[in-house]
């Protein structure tokens, strides 16, 4: 029976630690597969170690496509595998539950409200990963659907829990470095260009070695840079952006310098050359086959308005329909796009002197813009920035302290266990001590040092059922010293107690070992 037991409770230990290795295995491998950039993802996919048998395997999976599908139905688990994930790993349940979330048509209220209950539900838990993941997508919702100063809001609630990362790729959380990409995001559509250059530059500080997000950094500022209208140090940008395109060798980079060239020359009116940049971005972007590159709808944007201004109506119309077939991204949606759809409409309708209708969608266009929040300035927002000054300057410090810490640590450890040894030992020597003297006091007479009274009748009483049970014989003797009262009298207790304790010494070395003496009086 025990066996059994035993064996069940090794074979449970067993898989246990089986389990924890395999989750920390796919957690490992989906972060290195995220790392890469996303033309050689799906490369490495092809030779994955997930168990797609197992619901665990297959989430995993499918969830190392982040940003390269789209379509719900790809991460679609069966019943059982959902329950199985709720059950045994509902940490990886509900971070799928954001992910289908974000990719639902549901209402915009609808997925806001769900994302808000995950957060919640994350707090509770005690899962801050789950609860920054859910925070990370309900800031791009909110992005999406042009509620940036709500989406600020979202930021700066979780900036003092942000994660700090060494590389921008994507881990299913919310990081420090994620959120100043969300917030110049944020500032760039709320108009304040002059502070979201500020968080370019804390962009690129963050992690100055990392070529990617140096490149997004100096995107981020030439975006800033030509809104202000600083045209020289616009293009002094985009000579960088130029420089560090080729270095990272990436499709993405190469199209987005091409963009910026394009908007550039949109707001110096010199729209063959708008054109021209727009179309060699489309030209790449259409190369690119395996390319998932987000940048069609600026493509098409530049290039349906580049037509119009050079009032080159059938072009100008072919680009429109094909700009209206972009599948919706994070820059596609919301009252902006729309804004952009009727002007562009309108502007074709003038050019065929269609004026009435091209008059009735420029009120469309004023309407929905009266959906956009309005201007904004970071100055009703600084504690965002503090929140994130202070968020910095706690990473910081703990980085640069971190050594010195568990050097502490360990010496403060090694202290402490030199002190437990020591006051154990004590302990213990005392402990043993105290028992040898509670032993010996029990059965001691304190004056004499014999066996005291109690102690030597029981065991004379133990001697005679022994003698009893085997038939023989005992003698017991009670020792009266004559006089003694006279000598306690004539010299005192103390020269009595002497006498008693001399005479007890006499008579305990004459008696065997198997002898019983002990003091009655």
């Amino acid at each position: 029976m025990y066996l059994r037991l035993i064996t069940i409770f090794l074979f449970s230990c067993f898989c246990n630690n089986a389990f924890a290795d395999t989750l920390e295995n796919y957690v490992a491998e989906r972060k290195r597969i995220l790392a890469l950039q996303q033309e050689h993802r799906v490369e490495a996919l092809q030779s994955h170690s997930f168990d797609v048998e197992t619901a665990l395997g297959k989430y995993f999976y499918l969830s190392s496509f982040l940003y390269i599908e789209n379509d719900p139905e790809f991460f679609a688990l069966t019943e059982h595998e959902l329950n199985i994930l709720k059950t045994d790993y509902p940490k990886y349940f509900y971070e799928r539950e954001v992910l289908m979330t974000w990719l639902s048509d549901s209402p915009d209220e609808e997925r806001f409200d769900k994302l808000r209950m995950i957060q919640k539900l994350a707090v509770e838990k005690n899962w801050p990963r789950i609860e920054g993941w859910a925070t990370s997508i309900l800031v791009s919702s909110l992005q999406t659907a042009e509620f940036h100063f709500n989406a600020i809001l979202e930021i700066n609630n979780y900036t003092p829990r942000a994660p700090h990362t060494d590389n921008a790729s994507v881990t299913y959380s919310y990081s420090l470095l994620a959120i100043f990409y969300d917030m110049t995001r944020s500032l760039y559509w709320l108009g304040d260009h002059e502070t979201n250059l500020t968080y370019c530059h804390r962009l690129k500080d963050y992690l100055p070695d990392d070529i990617y997000v140096q490149f997004d950094g100096l995107a981020c500022e030439a975006n800033s840079l030509l809104a202000l209208d600083r045209t020289e140090e616009f293009q002094s940008k985009l000579k960088e952006l130029s420089e560090q395109a080729e270095k990272t060798g990436l499709v993405e980079s190469k199209i987005q310098v091409l963009l910026w060239s394009a908007a550039f020359y949109r707001d110096q009116k010199r729209y063959d050359l708008m054109y021209m940049y727009a179309k060699d971005a489309l030209d790449l972007h259409q190369k690119a086959t395996d390319s998932k590159s987000p940048f069609a709808f600026a493509i098409y944007n530049l290039l349906t308005f580049s037509q119009i201004s050079l009032e080159n109506l059938e072009q100008a119309e072919f680009y429109l329909e094909k700009w209206r077939k972009v599948s919706d991204t994070v820059n596609t949606s919301g009252p902006i796009a729309g804004v952009y759809d009727y002007i562009a409409q309108a502007r074709i309708l003038g050019l065929k002197n269609e004026y009435q209708k091209a008059a009735d969608l420029y009120e469309e266009a004023v309407e929905d813009l009266f959906m956009v929040e309005g201007s904004f300035s970071f100055r009703q927002l600084k504690s965002v920035s503090d929140t994130l000054d202070i968020r910095e300057l706690q990473l910081t410090k703990n980085q640069l302290e971190t050594r010195t810490f568990y050097l502490k640590l360990a010496s403060f450890l090694a202290l402490i266990l030199a002190i437990t040894v020591v006051v154990t030992g004590i302990l213990l020597w005392r402990l043993i001590r105290r028992k040898r003297d509670l032993e010996r006091f029990s059965r001691l007479d304190s004056l004499t040092r014999v066996y005291n009274r109690w102690f030597a009748i029981d065991t004379i009483k133990a001697r005679l059922k022994e003698m009893k049970r085997q038939d023989d014989k005992l003698c017991v003797a009670l020792i009266d010293l004559d006089h003694f009262k006279r000598i306690n009298d004539l010299y005192g207790h103390q020269t009595g107690d002497a006498v008693l304790s001399h005479f007890a010494r006499l008579c305990k070395y004459q008696f065997r070992n198997e002898d019983v003496f002990g003091r009655y009086g």
